[in-house]
């Protein structure tokens, strides 16, 4: 999961769209993001849990996007409290995150896949759960 998905829910809030108007959108919020590009087609649209696709490239609320959408928070800014709390839910969902999450929130770091692990630990750090590495650690990993 990506932090961006909650974004992606929040652009659903005003109703169903084509993938090429949330990535136009995203791309208004996050500037280096390509808009049509795979990361918006696969893993905000395609893996993200909180939207189901409707017709022929058309996107819409799950029944999980429609209850983030309930929760406080605004597209494009940080994450709530109550945001953080229901995407670290989200988070240990599935199995293989979950596994990933708990070994980073233990000990820091975790053997399995390189990107699903970096994806994570960056999750972790926008929600406030991880904090982000000083610069005299971080030179050494």
């Amino acid at each position: 999961m990506d932090i961006r998905c909650r974004d992606v829910a929040r652009i659903l809030v005003g109703g169903p769209r084509t993938r090429r108007e949330v990535g136009e959108k995203l791309r208004e919020i996050y500037p280096r993001l390509r808009a049509r590009g795979s990361w918006v087609r696969q893993v905000l649209l395609e893996w993200n849990p909180l939207v189901t696709r409707t017709g022929d490239d058309v996107w819409d609320l799950s029944d999980l996007g429609r209850a983030l959408a309930r929760l406080p928070g605004e597209l494009g800014k940080p994450p709530t409290r109550e945001e953080a709390a229901f995407l670290l839910g989200l988070l240990l969902l599935d199995p293989v995150q979950r596994r990933v999450t708990a070994e980073l929130l233990v000990t820091g770091r975790s053997p399995g896949n390189r990107w699903l692990v970096a994806c994570t630990t960056t999750v972790l750090r926008k929600l406030g759960v991880l904090e982000r590495p000083s610069g005299r650690e971080s030179a050494g990993a």
